[in-house]
């Protein structure tokens, strides 16, 4: 292993060297992924009761909804809502924490009607009228 290395050192470091990077990429990016997938998929930390530190983001990986969804609830621009946290977002709404709260609640339960009907053949629940 270490001649193999030695040679492909000496022959070709470029190569030999984005592949290492290459690797170490894979093994960061690899970790972060598994790392929030046992993190969102913990029940505990799922529909989470919004605190100020949240960020629009992070509500949006918690409530399983996509980032424009949530955008529009929090009435936030594309380039917004980066460096925002949820207690600036609702102080800039003039609402209370538990009103923004309502407002993402009531988005999901409309944004699962959305995708059960769009689910279904014809759009209709429930499936055909056999």
């Amino acid at each position: 292993m270490r001649k193999a290395l030695r040679y492909f050192w000496k022959e070709q470091p470029i190569a030999l060297s984005v592949f290492a990077l290459a690797l170490v990429l894979l093994v960061f990016f690899g970790i972060r992924f598994v790392d929030r997938f046992m993190y969102f998929h913990d029940p505990a930390h799922r529909n989470q009761a919004l605190e100020p530190w949240m960020t629009p983001r992070y509500v949006g990986m918690s409530y399983k909804l996509p980032r424009d969804v949530i955008f529009d609830v929090m009435d936030l621009e594309n380039t917004e809502g980066r460096r925002m946290r949820v207690g600036e977002i609702a102080d800039r709404m003039g609402i209370s924490l538990s009103e923004l709260e309502a407002r993402v609640r009531k988005a999901k339960v409309a944004f699962m009607a959305q995708g059960e009907g769009a689910k279904s053949p014809l759009g209709q629940k429930g499936g055909s009228d056999k």
